[in-house]
Formats: structure tokens, C-alpha cells, sequence
């Protein structure tokens, strides 16, 4: 495999994807093989979640929170949920949180089933505070 012909059928720089690659601790070099597979690899995964993400979309734009709907929804791409979050307003979040502190004044035993029911809803959810 020649390199340039391998850097005309990429979308992203291998320069960038070997500088990830390497961060990791547990890589000491990346080959010109494994570096072109791992990139070729992310332009296709990327490229498969936007157009998932744009069959979401109501017109010809896809925006952010396309993109989070599909990672919140689909199970496999659980690894992304904190990386990309659901967005939500600064009010949102004042109701979210205001229905979180009346849950505290419930008994005991009925706020600890609301908390942890609220708690396994908001780490699976992911959400990001837009003003």
C-alpha cells in the first residue's frame, strides 16, 4: 500500500489520528497499517452517525442535537453519552432540578427510590446547559 494513494482515500489526517493513538499510555509506536485502518475506521463510523443523525432532521441542516439524540438513543454508542450530551435550557434545567429537591421532601424510603431512579435516568441521559 502506497501512502499517498492511502492518504487521497482518507477524510482525516493521519498525523492527527497517530497523535491520538499515541496519548494513549499503553502505545509505544503506531505502524503505517494500523494507523490507516484506525482512520479509515473513524471516518466511516463518523460519517455513519451523521447520516443516521440527518435522518432525524426536519429539514436540510443537521445540527448538534441530532447527533445527541442518536447517541442517547442507540445502546451501542453508550461510550459517547457524556462526550455528547442532550442540550437543555437554563430552565429546563430549574425545573429539573426543582422536581429533584420536592422528590427530597418526600419520606425516606420513597426519596431514595426517586433518587435513584433520577440518577440512573441523568447518567444514562447525558445532558449539556445551553443558556
Amino acid at each position: 500500500m502506497s501512502a499517498a494513494k492511502s492518504e487521497k482515500d482518507l477524510h482525516l489526517p493521519l498525523s492527527r489520528v497517530k497523535t491520538i493513538m499515541k496519548s494513549s499510555p499503553d502505545v509505544d509506536a503506531v505502524g503505517p497499517e494500523p494507523l490507516y485502518l484506525v482512520t479509515k475506521v473513524t471516518a466511516m463510523f463518523v460519517t455513519d452517525l451523521a447520516k443516521r443523525a440527518y435522518k432525524n432532521t426536519k429539514g436540510n441542516m443537521l445540527e448538534y442535537k441530532h447527533i445527541a439524540e442518536v447517541v442517547q438513543e442507540d445502546d451501542t454508542l453508550d461510550f459517547l453519552r457524556e462526550i455528547v450530551p442532550r442540550k437543555i435550557t437554563v430552565r429546563e434545567y430549574k425545573e429539573l432540578m426543582s422536581r429533584k429537591a420536592a422528590r427530597g421532601d418526600r419520606s425516606d424510603e420513597s426519596s431514595e427510590e426517586s433518587s435513584e431512579t433520577e440518577s440512573s435516568d441523568e447518567s444514562s441521559s447525558g445532558v449539556e446547559i445551553i443558556e
